[in-house]
């Protein structure tokens, strides 16, 4: 087994779940330069939950080397990136983190769910009646960009041209680059640079209840977090707010599309519904890999790794380890426990995981109550991404059906 069999397993052709499977069962590390000089993948559960979370295995060289790939002359409007909570260690995690959740509470996204479930089941009945159509344009990316933008306070008239500039940003994370996806990439940053600057200028000087409001305070209050670091973590939960999300929902329609018995005995139930996602996560979660950095030479299981080495971490394949997971091929919403690295794991754990759950199951729980099977067309076309898996466009037909 090589380094084709990952670039195959983060692909989206026919061969995916077989590489995924081989990757699940097979060595637990793989050289791999094709996804970068020197990388190591490490494809199996226990590796990689333990990278995840120890400290000796770090994340602030990820926005280093994605820098060092970008052309001099635009690194400059790049180089804020650094200060994404995504890509910060200790001791600047866990003060940036901190600072985040105090806008990011639990009470301000549980307050968001009857927003959610009310634009869900808008969002589906509108998919339903018509018969169907593409369920990324209709439902999984305007559930997750409503979402979002409510919380950052991002008014509806500007959310088409934030969502532009949020699609050519998250081009940042790919292994590599066109001269045309770094201009894009560039603009969209200063884009969204501005714009955020310009909604904070606005809160110093009105208030408004939003996720803004405490970041303002912080510095306001001579606190830690610099305009910089505000901007460019507001940018980071944008893109992190419905990338990922939609993704997600677009999974779990095609997995309720594909078990549709398995679907339906969830109904009524918040617990079974809860457990779909949570497979769904596992089997089709939009997080494929995600990256770390050794601090010093170390071993890793027994896999020696030096010093500086970039270490990539295949979180699709740990979901499928057959040494963690009873028949890891199998979408069982039942499975308990269910330790899948879907939202990553430790400190850097998804921020959002939380809301994208809540919106998850809006979605699935809109869908069940109308009584209506979902059919997968052919034509599904996937985001070119060997970091996110999300499908662009998702054909469903919708066979009416009597209402629960």
């Amino acid at each position: 087994m090589d380094q084709a069999t990952v670039l195959t397993a983060l692909s989206s052709g026919p061969e995916r779940e077989p590489a995924l499977t081989a990757l699940a069962e097979g060595p637990r590390a793989i050289d791999c330069p094709g996804l970068g000089s020197g990388r190591l993948v490490f494809t199996r559960h226990q590796e990689v939950r333990h990278l995840l979370r120890h400290p000796g295995f770090v994340c602030a060289p990820t926005a280093a080397g994605l820098l060092d790939e970008i052309s001099p002359a635009l690194r400059p409007v790049l180089e804020p990136v650094a200060s994404w909570v995504l890509y910060a260690d200790a001791p600047e995690h866990p003060r940036l983190r901190g600072l985040l959740a105090k806008a990011f509470t639990p009470r301000r996204i549980a307050a968001l769910e009857p927003q959610i479930a009310a634009t869900a089941d808008s969002l589906v009945s509108r998919f339903v009646a018509a018969g169907g159509g593409d369920a990324v344009r209709s439902i999984a990316e305007p559930l997750p960009v409503d979402t979002i933008c409510t919380l950052l306070g991002i008014p509806d008239s500007d959310r088409d041209l934030v969502k532009k500039w949020s699609d050519d940003v998250i081009l940042l994370t790919e292994p590599s680059l066109t001269d045309d996806q770094e201009k894009r990439l560039a603009a969209a940053w200063a884009g969204l640079r501005d714009y955020f600057t310009g909604l904070i200028e606005h809160r110093h000087t009105r208030a408004v209840d939003n996720i803004l409001s405490p970041l303002v305070e912080v510095e306001e209050q001579g606190g830690s977090l610099t305009l910089e670091e505000a901007v460019a973590n507001l940018i980071a939960l944008l893109i992190g707010g419905h990338e990922t999300t939609t993704g997600l929902i677009g999974a779990l329609l095609i997995a309720i599309a594909d078990h549709p018995e398995l679907a339906e005995a969830a109904a009524g139930s918040p617990e079974s519904v809860a457990g779909f996602v949570e497979e769904v996560l596992r089997l089709e979660g939009p997080a494929l890999i995600t990256a770390r950095t050794a601090v010093e030479d170390c071993e890793v299981f027994g896999v020696p790794v030096s010093a500086g080495r970039r270490l990539v971490l295949l979180q699709a394949s740990a979901n499928r380890d057959p040494e963690v997971f009873e028949e890891p091929q199998e979408l069982r919403p039942g499975r308990r426990p269910n330790p899948h690295v879907g939202f990553g794991h430790g400190p850097h754990a998804c921020f959002g995981a939380a809301l994208a759950r809540m919106e998850a199951a809006a979605v699935m729980r809109s869908v069940l109550r109308r009584g209506c099977r979902l059919h997968l067309e052919d034509g599904v076309t996937w985001k070119p991404s060997q970091v996110i898996r999300s499908a662009t466009f998702l054909p469903v037909r919708v066979e009416q059906g009597a209402k629960r």
